[in-house]
């Protein structure tokens, strides 16, 4: 489907507010021409160039290929050490940073500023939903749920994460009473009720066997979440497809906009995602808009796709799945978990 502007995409978000959002998480700027700035883009070309033809020529091979227990692994160990100060836009020097393109501008810059920015488009598509029920799939360290249930205080949110580790950082941090002040600054929008993040349930789950019942969300969220998902690409989107009441909404790098030359080398060499939005009709999911006007990883590229469940089946059951229990206790199972995770 053809892909929006901001401007088109009637999400009243301006480039001059995605500058100013992710300003803080730049490191240093250039000129597309930039002597800098194109050594380094050769130089990770090179190591991208390196990986995908031992992928092309070893992918077949069990350790060459990116499944759950490998994913597992490393966001284990990556929210096992997270630091939510890292979020803050006043703290300096932005961490990891990685060469980004926005427009007519290339900047090396921290993956947070990103964050940062879709976090807007997310509040912006909420308030056109009005959702009552919202799940993130692949939730992480909470930091999309947390933010936004502050925005939105009357929404019912819940998130799950592959990992333990993912669901225990945000669970101990709603010890707090009140969203530290580094969120409520990260947070593109002043928020409604900075303590509402205590509210938001969090559980551990796998996307391809989810602990919800069938249509039992207004809104599936995911956001970079089904890029580490090819292996279980089928079974992860026909469970959010399952779960999701009304609408689905995806940030991740599908096939359409990394189609081509070193971004489609790179998700290739990584073993990423590799879905169509052309084919999510197939999930029973309908694609209404699509946007990729945003900043965007030198050789990652990203879109928001807002797809919708059709009228006609919201009220249906979804088609049951191989080994699917009837129900599986449904969200009240997920709250009870989320509960004993967060007590954990």
């Amino acid at each position: 489907m053809r892909r929006s502007s901001l401007a088109e995409s009637g999400l009243d978000v301006s480039p001059e507010e995605v500058s100013r959002l992710f300003a803080p998480f730049v490191l240093r700027r250039f000129a597309p021409d930039d002597p800098e700035w194109t050594a380094e883009i050769a130089r990770r070309q090179r190591k991208i160039g390196k990986r995908y033809w031992k992928r092309r020529l070893l992918g077949w091979l069990p350790s060459w290929q990116r499944r759950g227990d490998t994913v597992l692994g490393e966001y284990t160990k990556a929210w096992a050490g997270i630091d939510y100060a890292q979020y803050d836009p006043g703290a300096g020097a932005p961490p990891r940073p990685s060469p980004w393109i926005w427009r007519d501008e290339c900047w090396f810059a921290s993956d947070i500023g990103a964050t940062r920015v879709r976090q807007l488009l997310l509040v912006r598509w909420i308030e056109r939903l009005r959702p009552a029920r919202v799940l993130e799939v692949g939730c992480g360290n909470g930091v999309n749920l947390m933010l936004l249930a502050g925005r939105f205080p009357d929404v019912r949110f819940a998130g799950v994460d592959l990992t333990r580790t993912g669901p225990r950082a945000a669970a101990a941090l709603q010890r707090e009473a009140v969203l530290p002040r580094a969120l409520q600054d990260f947070a593109p929008l002043p928020l409604a009720d900075p303590s509402a993040f205590r509210r938001v349930r969090f559980t551990t789950g796998d996307a391809a066997r989810l602990p919800f019942a069938d249509r039992s969300v207004d809104l599936v969220l995911t956001v970079l979440a089904l890029e580490q998902m090819e292996r279980v690409r089928e079974a992860a989107l026909r469970e959010i497809a399952r779960v999701a009441r009304r609408h689905v909404l995806m940030i991740e790098p599908f096939r359409e906009v990394n189609d081509r030359g070193w971004p489609l080398r790179y998700v290739v060499a990584r073993d990423y995602f590799r879905g169509r939005i052309s084919e999510l009709s197939g999930y029973g999911l309908v694609p209404v808009a699509a946007l990729d006007d945003f900043p965007q990883e030198a050789y990652l590229r990203a879109c928001a796709v807002l797809a919708e469940v059709p009228a006609a089946h919201r009220s249906a059951p979804a088609p049951a799945r191989a080994g699917a229990e009837g129900g599986r206790g449904g969200c009240r199972e997920a709250d009870r978990r989320a509960g004993r995770e967060a007590r954990s």
